[in-house]
């Protein structure tokens, strides 16, 4: 499902944000948006990391929606209760919010700065994007390693000239989907280090104007 169909739901989610629900390792999986087959994304990714140059028409978003932290967490990580969406595109990384006109849905780029983002195919390969869209991970099924909290939903989507080529997502808000851990623990890996790279561009440039 798309990074707007988790995110979209931040109301029905704060009304359940109170207790975690517990979570079946036979819970099926939700599926949604268009896919490529996987060899064609790793080629894409790897010509990408090869050349040095961001693949044309790509975009990789990612957001989060996390309730209150079971433990205490740095602040470098998502606000207590808050929330985040960013876009990376080839030389910027935007800070997006959801916007909704009649039936449909859009990203609307609030600020942006600039970001070299040709490492980013590098990162999605080392952090094993493709394998945890395979879904074919061990182990119990978790969610939301490495966040602190019980209760939210994550999401890295990564779009080809608007065609979502790989949708990686986690939730047990108001419907629920986690990854088996081997899985569940690369995507939050993942989601930490491109999230804190997009903080990062926002964080030095705030610095600056002070």
């Amino acid at each position: 499902m798309k990074l707007h169909l988790l995110l979209s739901a931040t109301a029905l989610l704060a009304g359940l944000l109170a207790s975690p629900a517990p979570v079946s390792a036979d819970q099926p999986t939700a599926k949604g948006g268009t896919k490529r087959p996987a060899m064609d994304v790793r080629a894409l990714l790897e010509k990408g990391q090869a050349s040095g140059a961001w693949p044309e028409g790509m975009v990789i978003r990612l957001g989060a929606c996390l309730g209150e932290p079971k433990v205490k967490t740095s602040g470098e990580r998502v606000p207590v209760g808050g929330s985040e969406m960013w876009e990376f595109t080839s030389n910027q990384v935007h800070r997006v919010v959801l916007e909704y006109k009649k039936d449909h849905s859009t990203y609307k780029r609030l600020e942006s700065r600039p970001f070299d983002a040709k490492g980013l195919c590098k990162e999605l390969l080392d952090g094993k994007a493709i394998e945890i869209h395979a879904e074919k991970g061990t182990g119990p099924v978790v969610g939301l390693v490495g966040s602190g909290s019980g209760r939210g939903s994550r999401n890295i989507e990564v779009e080809l000239n608007g065609e979502t080529i790989l949708d990686l997502s986690e939730t047990n808000g108001p419907f629920l989907k986690f990854y088996r851990e081997t899985d569940a623990r690369a995507f939050g890996a993942l989601y930490e280090r491109l999230a804190r790279q997009a903080r990062a561009a926002f964080k030095a440039k705030a610095d600056e104007a002070k």
